[in-house]
Formats: structure tokens, sequence, C-alpha cells
């Protein structure tokens, strides 16, 4: 698991800036095609019980750090789907790349 942090600067939606966000890259293979499909049926019931308590912890955030999942975490379209973090006062976008 590599986990990539990127500091967002600006935006122009008001709660987007607030918290951060935690995208999860599955498969490094797939076409852009593959990724447009598969972005409404990932499996992040288990990443919630497998990967995030570890992004947690190597991010060394606090144990209690709530997570929810968000077809529209990056987006007001779901094209972007991810896990907001709800206490992180870092408004930053977090790749996590299996």
């Amino acid at each position: 698991m590599q986990i990539e942090i990127r500091k967002r600067t600006t935006t122009n939606r008001k709660a987007f800036n607030k918290t951060a966000r935690v995208y999860i890259w599955p498969n490094e293979k797939e076409t852009v095609v593959e990724q447009m499909v598969n972005r409404r049926c990932r499996p992040h019931q288990q990443w919630r019980r497998d990967v995030m308590p570890k992004v947690i912890q190597e991010l060394k955030l606090p144990f209690d750090t709530k997570y929810r999942w968000s077809q529209f975490a990056g987006c007001s379209c779901p094209c972007s789907p991810g896990f907001i973090l709800d206490r992180c006062v870092d408004a930053s976008d977090i790749h996590v790349h299996l």
C-alpha cells in the first residue's frame, strides 16, 4: 500500500475545503474506461474494514478518527468516490494505491 498526500489550496465549494478526502486506487492497470465504469461499484465496505484503519495509523491520526464513504467525495457528480475524514483539520487529498 502506497499513500500520497496532496495539499488542497483552493476550491469553490465551501464544505469541500474543510476536510481531507481519501481516494483508493485498487488497480493501476485499469484503463480510463474501466475506472469510469467501476467507480459505482467499488468494495467500500471491505476497504472500510481492511484499508482505512491502516491509512489512519499510517497518517498518525487519532484512533477514533471518524470517516464515511461518499460517492460524491471529490465532486458534485459521482466521478470521484472516496472516504471523507470528518474530524481532520487538514484539507488535503490522500491517494491510496493498493
